[in-house]
């Protein structure tokens, strides 16, 4: 008479090496979860920095190219429609505070950008 079926030993053994594989690759799924985030938190990053340069060229009477240090709020951007506020997500796909601020600071005709809550203009 023929058993169909597997043994016990044989589904203990099947059991074994699933669990070694998902050792072998569960770290590498979460630091590509993890990168993913990174790569959505820079391309906002990114949205925001070049909206708050366009505010800027837009109102050059009131921010003009010398050396010094702008803060605009996220708020502003949005409502001067430099930016889509559906647009600005964190890594966890929530909105962000409209109140954050972004740093620009001109130094020798060049511009730089940083998210900056406590900036202050100089």
């Amino acid at each position: 008479m023929k058993k169909n079926g597997f043994t016990l030993a044989e589904l203990l053994g099947v059991i074994v090496i699933l669990a070694l594989l998902m050792l072998l690759v569960f770290p590498s799924i979460i630091n590509q979860l993890k990168e993913g985030e990174r790569q959505i938190s820079s391309a906002v990053e990114s949205l925001i920095f070049n909206g708050a340069e366009s505010y800027i060229a837009d109102h050059e009477d009131l921010y003009p190219v010398i050396d010094t240090t702008y803060c605009l709020t996220l708020k502003t951007l949005v409502d001067s429609n430099d930016l889509k506020e559906g647009l600005l997500i964190d890594s966890k796909g929530k909105g962000l505070n409209l109140n954050q601020k972004v740093e620009v600071k001109i130094m020798n005709g060049k511009k730089s950008y940083r998210m900056n809550d406590k900036c202050v203009e100089g």
